[in-house]
């Protein structure tokens, strides 16, 4: 408790002396200036307790929790961008949307509800050789798995880089390219297996790299061929996330 204390006078200082920095700032534009210190202040707590070496956040936060919690600052920087309607903000805003996702990321795959016993760099050489065969994985799963395990571990993995293909999209138009794409999200795909593997949070899976680039191919597809980016809407932005939102929960 007293721990908690400290980093809330810590964090009510640091706001204060933000307020002071800033004040200026405050008097021309008021929205903007309070809705990035929700931001960074969230996400300061947000690395805090996934970087805490007592895991508590890990386990006591799941999956949902963590969702939310990034999403709830998307909205915020969605709903602000709405309010001030300029294309300046809209570019600031993309970019803090990929790197809120970024960091969902990283907290999905390597810290909550995950077990870490280090760092093994040895762990490269010992990798189960049936994770190595293409579709191996994916064969299991399907002739195996429960439905959750399949909604979980190839669905999970089929969707789970489709919103920075989005972003990206949004960003750049030159990211239509699914070329252009894949060279941003094949070393991230990459990194992600390798520190699963020598950090014992998980394990290097071909079939998840098969996964994840082959749900981008496709949604990049789907969203080039009809020409979607174009015709996006806030209605459909907010069903997007709904449906998200539907199908982790019922996970």
């Amino acid at each position: 408790m007293d721990k908690i204390v400290l980093l809330t006078l810590i964090l009510v200082l640091l706001a204060y002396v933000l307020y002071k920095v800033l004040k200026k700032e405050i008097h021309k534009d008021k929205i903007g200036f309070f809705t990035n210190i929700i931001l960074i202040l969230t996400m300061g707590l947000f690395i805090y307790y996934l970087s805490n070496p007592t895991p508590i956040f890990r386990y006591s936060v799941d999956k949902i929790g963590a969702i939310l919690i990034i999403l709830s600052l998307f909205m915020l920087c969605f709903s602000y961008g709405l309010i001030k309607n300029n294309n300046t903000i809209f570019k600031k805003n993309v970019n803090i949307y990929i790197i809120l996702y970024l960091i969902l990321l990283v907290g999905i795959t390597f810290f909550i509800g995950r077990s870490s016993n280090g760092f093994d760099i040895k762990r490269l050489e010992k990798i189960y050789d049936g994770s190595l065969i293409p579709f191996n994985t994916i064969t299991a799963y399907l002739t195996k798995g429960s439905i959750r395990s399949i909604l979980f571990n190839l669905v999970g993995n089929f969707i789970m880089l489709i919103p920075l293909s989005f972003l990206l999209m949004i960003k750049d138009k030159k990211y239509n390219n699914i070329l252009k794409q894949l060279l941003i999200i094949i070393p991230i795909v990459l990194l992600i297996e390798v520190i699963q593997e020598v950090t014992w949070s998980g394990s290097f899976e071909v079939d998840d790299i098969i996964l994840n680039l082959s749900g981008v191919i496709v949604f990049t597809f789907i969203i080039t061929r009809f020409d979607i980016i174009n015709k996006i809407t806030i209605p459909i932005i907010i069903f997007f996330d709904f449906i998200i939102i539907t199908y982790l929960v019922l996970l």
